[in-house]
């Protein structure tokens, strides 16, 4: 998988269009399956928004929280940002996720990023951080650093529990 693209620009070349299936989503927190044209689940991504409310994302926030696929919409709208993958951990895949990736393997990997947003004054602002499970086909190919549980920032850990992801090969 090529990570220097948007992640779903990249499933869409694999799997066709890819739609976003909100789990479930409050004003802070997004869990939601991008699934293929036969449904099938092809990341799971849990998001932690902040800064949502300056001038410069509002209008597009409510459109991700409307469904709207994030990357997408921040590109539909022009918004100037970053992505910045963190770093990939071991993951054990609960049965709901395993169910709806169409697979029997219990691990693979997520990946934590964060996105910034340019605001006018030419700061970075936090947008979102997201943990990317991918499906087992998909992790092979990533070289990004293998990070350890206790180099996760403490406001994510809580969202790997949240959908009952086990951090694995952790170093304690």
């Amino acid at each position: 998988m090529d990570t220097n693209t948007l992640h779903t620009s990249t499933l869409e070349k694999l799997y066709g269009p890819v739609e976003c299936e909100i789990i479930r989503q409050d004003d802070k927190i997004r869990v939601v399956h991008l699934k293929d044209k036969k449904g099938i689940s092809r990341t799971v991504g849990v998001v932690r928004f902040y800064n949502t409310d300056h001038k410069p994302i509002e209008a597009v926030h409510k459109r991700i929280l409307e469904g709207g696929l994030l990357g997408k919409t921040l590109q539909k709208f022009k918004i100037d940002y970053t992505k910045k993958i963190i770093g990939a951990l071991p993951v054990r895949l609960p049965d709901w996720i395993k169910n709806d990736f169409l697979i029997d393997e219990e691990h693979s990997i997520a990946l934590i990023s964060n996105i910034k947003i340019k605001i006018s004054s030419g700061e970075q602002l936090l947008y979102t951080k997201i943990i990317e499970v991918l499906p087992p086909e998909l992790s092979s190919g990533h070289v990004h650093d293998i990070i350890q549980k206790q180099d996760v920032d403490k406001d994510l850990l809580p969202l790997f529990e949240s959908v009952d992801l086990l951090i694995e090969n952790i170093i304690l």
